[in-house]
């Protein structure tokens, strides 16, 4: 009889005990290739079922893989996946590859893949990715390293919406607690709200990387991340410091600044669930009120693209011919989190505003509070952002009927017949030229019907000291070309 292996159960230690029998395992890290980086905000979950939020999929992109990546182009590349095939338009057939182990040295199933899947379709954990997984209808191990997908129905994105971190068979609802993946690092200590300790992953199917560990420091201050980077007391910052202060590093000599476009988009939202906003020339009258240009120039330095609609300009569904509006005045209250930059715009934001009557009352959050107030749709009007925009089935996510928390991204409670019409069909297409005319059409009505207002797609940053090489910056910012990084030899920038 052939199938998955049996699988042995193993005790595993809790957080701080694993953390103990990690770093006595390994010698101290050395500074010398210890590479430390700052983010922000601590990671919501170390479970990828769970971590919706940017810091979670950071720090899950160093410690899982998943079947697929998205590639430069946001097209689905293979990861764990070997190979696939899909012999009929409601089957994929992934082949996985050989010789790839988990962090304890068990080896990659078709097991694990199975369970990872069906554990976020059973409800084992309230899964933000449930809403990608819509349309499978099975999933199931032909023998050990191959794993079939059966659809409900065709289902064009399948390949990007099979990106999911595989976790261990059985991890069960508390992997938060013990996250162990196939990724190039695996975890040693998080220490909340202070840093968590990577240690390199020697057995890793791409080769052990480059340094021996990553430090992440969790610095909520702009200011204080960049005195730290300034200092040396972190080698990397990317994505996390202002315009302002991204300048400031490009004069500083022994640091090195890059950028590119990014495949994101930067947004305010509305909640069209409270009466002041569920009339479209409210939501219209904002739009039209605010002066994106001015921001971006003066605040942003210039690094972002003015926004038309959630896809960034070159994408191959991007519709650039969408409506314009009038306004109308009303009082509203604006959430944001306590981030310096978004404290700026905010501030921009109320004083554009109030140039055409409409008063807002700017009402700051830590992170962790913020967002979870935005998840729940305790808000009127807040800014937030989407990163790593690839397929443009993102829109069934974010504005479906069915798409609300924890089904989806649809936080406004945005409701449209037509739209829902359109993204399921749009879903179902296998025809590019096709699809871009039903997602053209899904541009021009959400243009009139503003459950957002696209603000811009922001320029992704690497800042870093002289003696950090070979990191690959992305359009998605991603994490995980850390492993291909390397340090310079001395002490210095």
């Amino acid at each position: 009889m052939t199938g998955p292996r049996a699988r042995v159960a193993r005790a595993v230690p809790f957080p701080g005990v694993l953390a103990a029998l990690l770093l006595a395992c390994d010698a101290a890290p050395d500074p010398a290739t210890t590479l430390t980086l700052a983010i922000d905000s601590g990671p919501a979950s170390l479970d990828p079922r769970l971590g919706s939020d940017e810091s979670s999929k950071r720090i899950n992109e160093l410690l899982f893989n998943g079947l697929f990546r998205v590639d430069e182009r946001a097209r689905p590349a293979p990861d764990l996946a070997e190979s696939y095939t899909l012999p009929d338009p409601r089957t994929v057939i992934v082949t996985l590859r050989r010789g790839v182990f988990f962090h304890d040295g068990a080896p990659l199933s078709s097991a694990d893949v199975v369970y990872t899947y069906r554990s976020i379709l059973d409800d084992e954990v309230p899964s933000f990715r449930k809403g990608d997984l819509a349309a499978l209808r099975s999933v199931e191990a032909a023998d050990a390293l191959t794993v079939v997908f059966r659809l409900t129905v065709p289902f064009a994105p399948i390949l990007t919406d099979l990106n999911v971190p595989i976790l261990e068979n059985g991890a069960g609802p508390r992997a938060a607690q013990r996250p162990i993946g196939t990724g190039p690092f695996r975890l040693a200590r998080y220490r909340k709200d202070e840093d968590l300790l990577l240690l390199r992953f020697e057995r890793h199917f791409k080769g052990p990387a480059g340094v021996a560990a990553l430090r992440v420091k969790i610095v909520p201050s702009e200011t204080s991340r960049l005195l730290e980077l300034l200092k040396g007391s972190v080698d990397l910052i990317l994505n996390d410091l202002s315009p302002d202060q991204v300048a400031r590093v490009r004069r500083v000599p022994g640091y090195e600044v890059e950028s590119r476009p990014g495949r994101n988009e930067v947004y305010l939202a509305f909640n069209l669930r409270d009466p002041a906003l569920s009339d479209r020339r409210v939501r219209q009258a904002i739009a039209l009120a605010l002066d994106r240009g001015s921001i971006v120039e003066h605040l942003l330095h210039g690094a972002a693209t003015l926004a038309t609609g959630l896809l960034p300009p070159g994408h191959w569904a991007y519709e650039p011919d969408v409506a314009r509006y009038d306004h109308d005045p009303v009082r509203l209250t604006y959430k944001t989190s306590a981030n310096e930059l978004a404290l700026q715009q905010g501030a921009v934001i109320q004083e554009q505003l109030a140039r055409v009557g409409i008063a807002v009352d700017i009402r700051s959050y830590e992170w962790a509070t913020f967002y979870e107030d935005l998840k729940a749709g305790r808000f009127q009007l807040a800014v937030s952002n989407w990163t790593e925009i690839g397929d443009p089935d993102v829109y069934r996510l974010r504005f479906h009927s069915r798409a609300k928390p924890p089904s989806g991204f649809n936080r406004g409670g945005y409701d449209n017949p037509a739209i829902d019409r359109l993204l399921e069909r749009g879903a179902a297409t296998l025809d590019e030229r096709d699809r871009r005319r039903i997602y053209a059409e899904v541009q021009r009505i959400l243009a009139i019907d503003l459950p957002y207002v696209n603000l811009w797609h922001r320029d992704v940053t690497l800042s870093r000291r002289r003696r950090v090489q070979g990191f690959r910056l992305t359009p998605g910012a991603d994490f995980e070309p850390l492993r291909e990084v390397t340090l310079g030899e001395g002490a210095g920038p």
